[in-house]
C-alpha cells in the first residue's frame, strides 16, 4: 500500500514540470506545440524581446615602438694560418769578429838602378841590378793600417871589367789605406844600410862599402787567401853617408920598381870620399801570414 501511495506521489509531480517545460518557449522564434493541455494546437506569434547590452569601452589599438636597431661594427676577420711546429734548432752563437795581429814571411824578386859615384869611377860603379830577398811584414794598431817591414836582398851587376854585389838591409814603416779588403794599396818609407862590394880586375882590386841609404815609395798588397797574399811597389832610393870603406889589393896587382910600389893601371883614382847615389828599385813578392 505504501509502495502504491509513493509512486502516485511521483506521478503527480512529474507531469506539472513536463508541461511547463513544453510551454515555456521563449519567443522569438513561432513554433507549435504538439501538446496542449485543451488538445488543440497553439501557434505562437513571433515576438522580438529587446536585449539591452553594455556599451563596450572604445578599443585604444596600441602599436608598441619597434626596438632599437643597434649597428655593432664588428673588426674584420683576421686569417691566422698556423704551420706545424718545427723542431727547435740550437741556434749557433756568434762570434765576435777574430782580431788578428798580421805577421808573415816571403820571399821577393828586387831590381835597382843607381845613378851616380862610390869611388870616383863612375863608369866602373852602379851597374843596372837584379837579386832575390826576404822579407818579414807585420801590422798593429786597433784597424791594423799600420806595418812594418824588415826586408834583405842580394842583388848583383855587372860592368866593364868590374863586377858589383849590393845587400841592402832596411827597415821601412808602411801605411795600408783599406786593411780590411783584400786589395789594399800602401805607401812605404824607410832607413837602412848597404853593403856593397866593388871587384876590379877579376878581383884583384876590391872596394867594401858600407853605406847610409833611405827609401820612399808606394804600391798594393792583394791577399789571395787569409793567409797568402803577393804585393809589388816601386822606391825611390838614395845613398848619401859613406859610413866605412876597405880597399883589398891582391898582390899581383901591385907593381915594384926599386924600392917603389905602384897600383894597377887606372886604379889610383879611386876616391873614397862620401858620395850621393840616386836610383829606384822594384819589389814584386809573396808573404805567408800565420
Amino acid at each position: 500500500m505504501k509502495k502504491a501511495l509513493l509512486l502516485t506521489l511521483a506521478f503527480s509531480m512529474l507531469v506539472p514540470m513536463t508541461a511547463t517545460s513544453a510551454f515555456a518557449h521563449p519567443a522569438p522564434h513561432g513554433h507549435y506545440h504538439r501538446y496542449h493541455p485543451s488538445g488543440a494546437r497553439v501557434r505562437y506569434r513571433r515576438h522580438y524581446v529587446p536585449v539591452y547590452r553594455p556599451r563596450r569601452a572604445p578599443v585604444v589599438v596600441v602599436t608598441p615602438a619597434p626596438p632599437p636597431v643597434l649597428i655593432v661594427e664588428e673588426p674584420p676577420v683576421r686569417t691566422v694560418v698556423r704551420r706545424p711546429a718545427e723542431p727547435a734548432r740550437a741556434v749557433p752563437r756568434q762570434r765576435a769578429p777574430e782580431r788578428r795581429t798580421l805577421s808573415g814571411v816571403g820571399l821577393r824578386l828586387s831590381g835597382a838602378t843607381v845613378d851616380g859615384e862610390k869611388v870616383g869611377l863612375s863608369t866602373a860603379e852602379n851597374p843596372a841590378m837584379g837579386g832575390i830577398g826576404v822579407q818579414f811584414r807585420t801590422r798593429f794598431g786597433d784597424d791594423q793600417a799600420l806595418g812594418l817591414e824588415l826586408a834583405a836582398d842580394v842583388i848583383n851587376g855587372s860592368g866593364n871589367n868590374f863586377d858589383q854585389r849590393t845587400i841592402p838591409v832596411m827597415a821601412s814603416l808602411t801605411y795600408h789605406l783599406f786593411p780590411t779588403s783584400r786589395l789594399q794599396p800602401y805607401g812605404i818609407a824607410g832607413v837602412g844600410v848597404h853593403f856593397t862590394r866593388l871587384a876590379y880586375l877579376d878581383g884583384q882590386y876590391n872596394i867594401d862599402l858600407t853605406e847610409l841609404a833611405g827609401q820612399l815609395g808606394a804600391g798594393v798588397e792583394f791577399f789571395l787567401t787569409k793567409n797568402i797574399a803577393i804585393n809589388a811597389d816601386i822606391r825611390a832610393q838614395t845613398i848619401f853617408k859613406n859610413l866605412d870603406t876597405q880597399e883589398k889589393i891582391r898582390t899581383d896587382c901591385l907593381y915594384q920598381v926599386g924600392s917603389m910600389t905602384g897600383f894597377c893601371d887606372n886604379i889610383h883614382s879611386a876616391d873614397p870620399n862620401d858620395k850621393v847615389n840616386l836610383g829606384v828599385q822594384l819589389q814584386a813578392g809573396a808573404t805567408w801570414y800565420f
